[in-house]
């Protein structure tokens, strides 16, 4: 087979994919852009208000309330105690940062996973996610907002999209630190760093997000 640099990342997400339980993977070059691209589709499909709330755990990474925001959104603050993932309600998405392990998406089939591969994580690529769904119309739409709006083998775009593909390169790394890891036999593997709420810190106080915040007019 001639390698290419679709037929890279297309392996790679077939790869992932066939590990986590999903039909399809949308590779993107962080966990945190997979969680702004999925909203964008919730709220392209009609699926999520433009404008709307999303709900979202106290203790977490920034960067989620950031993606949030940046989606047009408002964010609502809840104490919610999580291990390994969460969902960002009243989405189907679940931010699987810090939880990797096989057929972990098998019992959510209508859900998006968004996952990590930062270099604290399981598969420490260095940086970059995936967006796993069984959603047909979510991965088209997806693959290209990921790629400046259009598909790998096009150079025109179709929709108005953003700049937060993985590379050729990444997709490689994957690959081969995913052959090398005992993961195929694994039941389970979580970060070594952290894993649930409890170890972060409670965010929900600072000033940045004041006007951000859900109002009666946003939910």
């Amino acid at each position: 087979m001639k390698i290419t640099d679709t037929n890279i990342i297309d392996l790679f997400e077939k790869t992932i994919s066939e590990y986590v339980g999903t039909k399809y993977g949308i590779s993107v070059s962080s966990n945190t852009n997979g969680i702004f691209l999925a909203l964008k589709y919730l709220v392209h499909s009609g699926k999520l208000k433009e404008g709307g709330t999303v709900d979202v755990p106290n203790r977490t990474y920034m960067s989620v309330p950031m993606s949030i925001i940046n989606a047009n959104l408002k964010i609502n603050f809840k104490n919610t105690r999580w291990n390994g993932f969460y969902r960002l309600p009243p989405t189907n998405i679940y931010d699987s940062a810090t939880s990797f392990f096989r057929n972990m998406c098998v019992d959510h089939p209508d859900s998006m996973f968004v996952l990590s591969f930062q270099y604290r994580k399981s598969l420490p690529i260095g940086r970059g996610g995936m967006i796993m769904t069984n959603d047909k119309k979510a991965y088209d739409y997806l693959t290209k907002a990921r790629f400046n709006g259009r598909s790998i083998s096009n150079r025109e775009p179709q929709i108005i999209g953003w700049n937060m593909y993985m590379t050729p390169e990444q997709a490689a790394r994957g690959l081969t630190l995913f052959d090398s890891m005992d993961l195929r036999n694994s039941k389970i593997t979580n970060t070594k760093y952290s894993t649930g709420s409890s170890l972060y810190n409670d965010i929900s106080t600072w000033k940045i997000w004041n006007d951000y915040k859900r109002t009666d007019k946003t939910r």
